[in-house]
């Protein structure tokens, strides 16, 4: 016969386990926002500004204003470029753009 977890325990088990999870994300996003950080001040701060925005007039996107539901377009731009802007595709990999992500949602939604 099989022994099973009381409903009570169970539940805590569930609850802590969750809890232990959401901190591992937070986490992870936190490390991916930091590295993201020093990507976007190398590579992106010279035009889109040390703020996700050019505060010296220039005519870059105001990275600020991306929207959560915006990742496509965001990874979209950075790959191929638009307007000025010129493509990264071979001069960011996949992961270095998502820590760039990471850290703009980082800033934004604070």
């Amino acid at each position: 016969m099989e022994k099973s977890l009381p409903r009570g325990l169970f539940a805590l088990t569930a609850l802590m386990l969750a809890a232990t999870s959401g901190a591992v994300v937070r986490a992870a996003d936190a490390e991916a926002a930091q590295k993201g950080k020093s990507i976007y001040s190398d590579n992106c701060a010279t035009c889109h500004g040390e703020q996700l925005h050019n505060t010296s007039g220039g005519v870059t996107f105001d990275l600020r204003k991306l929207k959560p539901d915006e990742h496509e377009r965001f990874v979209n731009s950075v790959l191929n470029g638009k307007n000025q802007m010129p493509p990264w595709r071979d001069v960011l990999e996949s992961d270095q753009i998502e820590d760039i992500w990471a850290y703009i949602r980082a800033s934004v939604d604070q």
